[in-house]
Order: structure tokens, then sequence, then C-alpha cells
């Protein structure tokens, strides 16, 4: 409530103003004409309604929407420490926390089909989480050891794990581990160079479904070999981990590292509101 409260009423605010001009007279085009002749090389204060169409296109679209700080919403205030959090304000990502991911489109490995990579996971209650790969010849250790480090008991995505794993079917794409996380995994590499066995560990080929070329070309950043991780603001060598809410929302973003680094961030951050013990830390949940 504390988190859709504002929005709610930022809406309800946006809807009186933005019905208040709609029922106003506009300006027909042959008077903005006249008023332009008139001002000659004087630039023509534009219309009112177009200024709030304009200034709320993001905010109708449904990309404007922006949740302020607070337990899910990783900032500097926040009561998970690490130096690998990456943040908008300080220039190591153009994700923010409390806003949609990034739109990006990549080709699926498993059947080379383009697709949008934000609509790949439906809308189950799941946590998402992209790990950018970067160049797979940078970045094997370092996902390796991730999928390690997931693998510890006591870690985030282990301690939320299906209680009977062997029951879970051979087909399940999006949760065969846990009912909680989805996870992604995109490299800055054509699609044919990929070979899922080969690059990722079992936990997270297991994925088979989720594995992602970035090699599709975006007019958004022209000049990028890897334009997904270039929207995400993340290295196109070394990647980097972007956790989504359930509701598609940026939780936090993580730099990719050898080594238990990347996961033990994580796990500092699911600690702060998961009901079970993670990562050596404990707290009640919300």
């Amino acid at each position: 409530e504390s988190e859709r409260k504002l929005i709610a009423e930022n809406l309800l605010n946006f809807d009186n103003a933005y019905a208040k001009l709609f029922s106003q007279r506009q300006p027909s085009a042959g008077e903005v004409s006249s008023v332009t002749q008139q001002d000659g090389d004087k630039q023509v204060e534009e219309n009112e309604f177009v200024k709030m169409f304009k200034s709320s296109c993001e905010f109708t679209s449904g990309y404007g929407v922006a949740y302020n700080p607070n337990i899910f919403n990783w900032s500097k205030d926040h009561p998970a420490k690490s130096p690998l959090f990456l943040s908008n304000e300080d220039g190591t990502t153009t994700q923010r926390t409390g806003r949609i991911m990034s739109n990006a489109t990549v080709t699926r490995v498993a059947d080379a089909n383009v697709v949008h990579l934000e609509q790949e996971i439906p809308l189950n209650g799941s946590w998402r989480i992209y790990i950018f790969g970067g160049e797979p010849s940078k970045t094997k250790r370092a996902i390796a050891d991730f999928a390690a480090s997931l693998s510890k008991k006591g870690s985030f995505y282990s301690t939320f794990g299906h209680p009977n794993l062997d029951q879970v079917s051979y087909h399940e794409k999006h949760n065969p581990h846990s009912l909680f996380f989805t996870i992604n995994t995109i490299f800055n590499s054509k699609r044919p160079q990929i070979e899922i066995n080969d690059l990722l560990p079992k936990l997270l080929a297991r994925y088979f479904d989720h594995v992602y070329a970035d090699d599709v070309w975006d007019q958004k950043v022209p000049d990028a070999k890897a334009s997904a991780h270039a929207k995400m603001g993340l290295s196109q060598e070394e990647g980097g981990v972007v956790v989504v809410r359930p509701d598609g929302y940026v939780g936090c973003v993580v730099k990719l590292v050898e080594g238990t680094g990347t996961v033990d961030a994580l796990n500092s951050y699911f600690s702060t509101f998961t009901s079970k013990k993670v990562g050596g830390a404990e707290r009640a949940s919300l």
C-alpha cells in the first residue's frame, strides 16, 4: 500500500487534469498557423494540452510509474550492502529500481525465434533473474561460480527450492527448481555460437528455453554489438545481473564477478524481506 498509494494519487490527479483539458476548446490548425505568421521567427508558446500530453506520455503508457526506494527497490540507503550493487544514480546501469525493466529483443537459442525478453516469463508470481552473461570467453568462470553459489545450502535460491524436486516435470520451463524464481541467461554472442550445455553449468542449463543470444540490432543503440546489454547499461563484455520483481519492476542490479560476491549481494538483498533465513541473515517478512 505504501508503494502504490502515491502512484494511485498521481493517477487520480493526472486524470482530473487531463479531463479538464479535454473539455476545453482546442485551437484550430488555422488559428495556430495565424499566430505563427504573426510571430514570425518568435517561438510560439506550446499549447497546454500538447505540453501535458508530451510530459505524461511515459505515464500513460505504463512506463512512467516509478516506485520510491524501499525494501524491495534497492538504493544506497537499503539495508543490503555490497560494492557490487549497481545504480542509475552512479551511472553504472541504466536500470532504475522501482521502474519497469527496459524492453529488449533477443534470439531464443532453443528455437532461433526472435522474442521480447521482458515478455518471455508469464506473470506467475516468480522473481525473474536475468543473467547478462557478456562474452562467454570472459564470463564462463563467473557464471559457473554464480551457479555454484546458488546451489549452496542457505542461498536465497536453494532456500526456496521445490520440496519434492524429483517430482517436477521435465517439461517445466519456468520454475524447474523453485516456484519463486525463474532464471534467464543472455549472452553477447551469435546464436549458432551458443552451446547451452557447454557454456552453462547444469543448474542454469536446466532453463533451456530461457537462454538467449543478444544478437538483434536495435535502433536505440545502433552502435552496440549486444543491444540488450547496452540498453541495460551493462558491460557488453562482463555483463551483470538484473533482478526483476514478480510485477515486472526492477528490484536491484548487481555486477557479475567470479567467486561468491554476486550471490552474496543477492542473499543480502533477499534476506531483508524473506521469512526464512537466507545467506546467514534472518529477518521477518513484511
